[in-house]
């Protein structure tokens, strides 16, 4: 039997348009944060692989990144869902990926030759309202940001990759302002959670990795007239990236509190293109790049040791069209991106070997209708 969370409200239709539509949500591993969580199982699995959710097709294409660049198609591509995939996300251990939608999750086995397999012989593993979801660094636990808008619900992960309702089952909460549930991020250090929300900003919430327990703490609203689209954190878990868009679009760099108090670096936004909608860190970072969905390319900064941005030679990079979504590989060797509107569906850029940070393309992939997530291994 599939596990239940609390009920919560359903989704309205408005809100469903907006999240499968590409909110720029990118599932990839924040730095620092290493594979080897606890519920390896064994052994992990030492591909390179990238998932791309494909809203209008309601599919899941995986991808394999030779050491070359080059993308390959993986055995059991793509997977098919009666609804849109609405949040994506891979194992720490790299064994796993788990797709979420407006009701339920499903999970598959990544094999050691990258072949997909059903835990479930095609059914899903639980039931959640999946707006995004991220596994935590000690693999222990799958976090849901609930698209109702008013919880987070918790998952613990088994050895065989399946999921259970934590010991608390997540944590309901009332904001003010419009809510629009974007994106969940766990630091790297495991102890606090960060939900981005739209016009509402940034939720934070408390998190012990060990009893899975979860307290919500602050909100940090935007600019009137502003939505907070996307969000990573450093590998140090001392300051929030922001992508911005609306009436004071942009990147926005906060240090982080452990009282969950978010301050801006500098007083003005850094500047990127039009309907900033995702942000990364690359591996290393030394980098963060934002997707710019009304510009069709890709602004890209380098980060000094108090996060101070410079911009990088040659920004912004080219990309496909309504570019939704970024991810960051686990060799530190390449950049990923959804584009919405296609040409091409997914890009894989690596870095130019002069000019620092510079992004190139090395490999296209045409995946589907409507690439609006990327993920990628650990």
């Amino acid at each position: 039997m599939l596990p239940f969370r609390r009920a919560v409200p359903l989704l309205i239709s408005g809100l469903l348009l907006l999240n499968g539509c590409g909110t720029g949500k990118f599932f990839t591993p924040e730095n620092g944060n290493s594979g080897g969580g606890g519920n390896s199982g064994g052994g992990t699995n030492s591909g390179n692989y990238l998932f791309v959710a494909n809203a209008g097709a309601n599919t899941v294409s995986g991808l394999s990144i030779s050491s070359s660049g080059t993308l390959s198609t993986l055995n059991g591509s793509p997977l098919t869902y009666s609804f849109p995939p609405t949040a994506v996300t891979v194992s720490r251990d790299n064994k796993y990926v788990w797709v979420g939608t407006v009701s339920q999750i499903f999970g598959y086995t990544i094999g050691s030759d990258g072949t997909l397999s059903s835990l479930n012989s095609g059914n899903a593993i639980a039931n959640a309202n999946c707006a995004d979801m991220q596994t935590s660094p000690d693999g222990k636990w799958l976090i849901v940001l609930d698209g109702s808008g008013n919880a987070l619900d918790l998952f613990s992960i088994g050895s065989d990759g399946s999921l259970s309702i934590g010991p608390s089952g997540g944590i309901g909460f009332t904001v003010s302002g419009t809510v629009v549930p974007k994106q969940l991020r766990i630091a790297p250090s495991g102890g606090f959670v960060i939900a981005a929300m739209g016009t509402a900003g940034e939720l934070f919430f408390s998190f012990n990795s060990t009893t899975g327990a979860l307290q919500y703490l602050t909100q940090t609203a935007p600019p009137s007239f502003t939505s907070d689209n996307a969000i990573a954190i450093d590998s140090t878990s001392s300051y929030l990236y922001e992508a911005r868009s609306g009436t004071n679009p942009g990147l926005v760099v906060n240090t982080i509190t452990a009282a969950g108090i978010l301050t801006p670096t500098t007083s003005t936004t850094y500047t990127a293109g039009s309907q900033p909608y995702s942000v990364v860190l690359d591996k290393s970072g030394k980098y963060v790049y934002v997707a710019n969905r009304g510009d069709n390319n890709i602004s890209g900064w380098s980060i000094d040791a108090n996060a101070k941005l410079t911009a990088i030679s040659g920004s912004p990079f080219a990309s496909g069209v309504a570019v939704t979504s970024l991810g960051a590989d686990s060799t530190g060797k390449y950049i990923a991106a959804a584009a919405y509107s296609g040409s091409p569906d997914v890009t894989l850029y690596s870095f130019d070997s002069t000019t620092a940070g510079k992004l190139n393309s090395a490999a296209t992939s045409s995946t589907g209708t409507n690439a609006s997530i990327v993920a990628l291994s650990y």
